[in-house]
């Protein structure tokens, strides 16, 4: 007890002299690039009780603002008052369903789930009334389009599946969530189309080889332009859906969905041209020619799904980020590269390199990353974002629009703004044009 009275009566002039000295600007020189001051640790949000710097013991709420701003007044240009800058709540990768973010996440799997059931339902009642229409006309183009049919309803099955499965909130063996399983889906669903398209070309080819024999043709084509209206509003339905809650699964089974409406129609057109003029050669003509075209389409799905798997970079995305990140730009955001982005299902995430003046505290700097969070974010339920910040080095002062910087070295010229180029260079560009100091920066 003696010796605990002995220290805490060593201390208590200390903290009492801190508190009430006047905050002092030191004049100090140069700093080496990667040399952090001692801070003492401020509370990041509201209600937390700071330490102070020993980790001795807590103090009040006043007292610590007040002594947290005599210590950073020594080397920040500004001080900072944790009651008046907390941090903005993001919502990255939330599954509160409480909350707004929580609730549009929870609305948009909804939606996503309600197209996956409706579209299972529809492929069912299309397949039956193509499999009449088979049985009724014996035409081999309608055949084929009823065979792709039964590719949409495993297709609608598997939908679900990965869609269930992608809802799933990131738990410890998936810290990233279960977006990716959509990817896997639509790969699926395009070596299905792909196999689709083959059993109707080869079953093309046999019609030709044997002769094709029709008959109660008006009925059928009744039947496929039902079934082909049908798909068609289908398949614009699940497109829209998938773009508008950013799922890959559904956008692939809408775009699976448009192209069986498009063999309907050309089968259609096969029918109607043997119906007006006999000639019954275009039926199996008819039926390679839409296999072909199917083909095509199971090629797009199965690129899409090798690049959502394989993170491809989504130039769109990276440009449109950049703009607004150019947009919202503050003089502290001196340097950008090294941005990229990669999504998993629903979810983006977005990591960047950004440089900072090197005597920001990381209340500061802590404040920028929620900045950009909010801009890279906007609009959208789920993200996130990871920036790493480098301090800032004697050559970037040029490019550098900080006023009063006590370390700048060289007068600012001009600003580099944002753009594709300049925010995906790597480290490896960096360390390239330093060498080379008649480059760009």
């Amino acid at each position: 007890l003696s010796r605990l009275d002995a220290l805490r009566s060593a201390l208590l002039p200390w903290a009492r002299t801190s508190a009430s000295s006047p905050p002092i600007r030191s004049a100090a020189p140069l700093q080496p690039a990667r040399s952090k001051p001692q801070s003492a640790k401020v509370a990041s949000r509201p209600g937390d009780l700071p330490l102070c710097p020993q980790g001795i013991a807590h103090v009040s709420r006043t007292n610590s603002t007040a002594l947290c701003n005599t210590l950073y007044a020594s080397y920040a240009p500004e001080p900072i008052d944790p009651d008046q800058n907390p941090p903005h709540p993001v919502p990255v990768m939330s599954n509160d369903n409480t909350t707004p973010a929580g609730q549009q996440t929870e609305l948009a799997n909804q939606r996503r789930m309600q197209a996956g059931k409706l579209a299972l339902a529809l492929g069912i009642l299309v397949f039956v009334a193509k499999l009449v229409a088979y049985f009724l006309t014996g035409s081999t183009a309608v055949l084929a389009d009823a065979m792709e049919s039964t590719i949409n309803i495993v297709s609608a099955g598997m939908l679900l599946f990965a869609l269930s499965l992608a809802a799933r909130p990131p738990d410890s063996s998936h810290p990233y969530g279960h977006g990716k399983v959509e990817f896997i889906s639509a790969g699926i669903e395009g070596a299905a189309v792909a196999f689709a398209a083959f059993v109707i070309i080869a079953e093309g080819i046999r019609e030709l080889v044997a002769g094709p024999k029709l008959h109660d043709l008006d009925v059928g084509l009744a039947l496929l332009a039902a079934s082909a209206a049908v798909n068609g509003g289908l398949g614009v339905h699940l497109s829209r859906v998938g773009k508008e809650t950013d799922s890959a699964a559904l956008v692939a089974d809408g775009r699976h969905v448009l192209a069986d409406e498009w063999t309907s129609v050309g089968v259609i057109a096969g029918l109607a041209i043997v119906a007006a003029t006999g000639w019954v050669w275009a039926d199996p003509l008819i039926a390679i020619a839409v296999g072909v075209h199917v083909a095509l389409e199971a090629l797009h799905l199965l690129q899409d799904a090798i690049g959502g798997l394989m993170d491809e970079a989504d130039e769109g995305l990276i440009h449109r980020s950049t703009i607004r990140l150019e947009e919202a730009r503050a003089d502290a955001w001196i340097d950008l590269h090294e941005f990229r982005s990669w999504r998993s299902g629903a979810v983006r995430h977005f990591d960047l390199h950004l440089m900072v003046p090197r005597y920001f505290d990381v209340v500061q700097v802590h404040a920028i990353h929620d900045a950009i969070e909010r801009v890279l974010l906007a609009g959208q339920e789920q993200g996130d974002v990871v920036v790493h910040f480098d301090p800032c080095e004697p050559r970037a002062c040029e490019r550098c629009a900080m006023t009063d910087c006590p370390v700048r070295e060289a007068a600012f010229i001009e600003r580099t703004p944002f753009s594709v180029a300049y925010a995906t260079r790597t480290d490896l560009d960096l360390r390239q044009n330093a060498r080379n100091p008649g480059e760009s920066q």
